[in-house]
């Protein structure tokens, strides 16, 4: 599953198109998140997601997960990072709809 949100104006990198994207490996047993890498995010930060959303079950919710975000990540790109998690968790919703 993929989730993107807009970065704010005063980071967008010149070669972008100014879109955080983050993408989730879902386990399709138990809808447990199993792996995620992101698109412009440096290594530290990557691994500070990682550790907030492992293990999470998507299909319960990501409510637990942008509170661990919104706990170990700070930055100017975090309102983008729950934004696109949120957007993440609305495409597997209409994913299970459509299965």
């Amino acid at each position: 599953m993929a989730g993107s949100a807009r970065l704010p104006e005063k980071i967008r990198p010149k070669d972008s198109v100014g879109y955080l994207a983050i993408y989730l490996e879902i386990d399709p047993v138990n809808s447990q998140i199993v792996d995620i890498s992101s698109n412009l995010v440096p290594s530290l930060r990557e691994k500070i997601i990682h550790n907030a959303v492992l293990g999470h079950e998507i299909k319960k919710g990501i409510e637990q997960a942008i509170k661990q975000i919104e706990m170990r990540f700070y930055g100017i790109t975090k309102r983008a990072v729950i934004a696109a998690l949120e957007d993440v968790y609305q495409s597997y919703g209409k994913y299970i709809k459509e299965k």
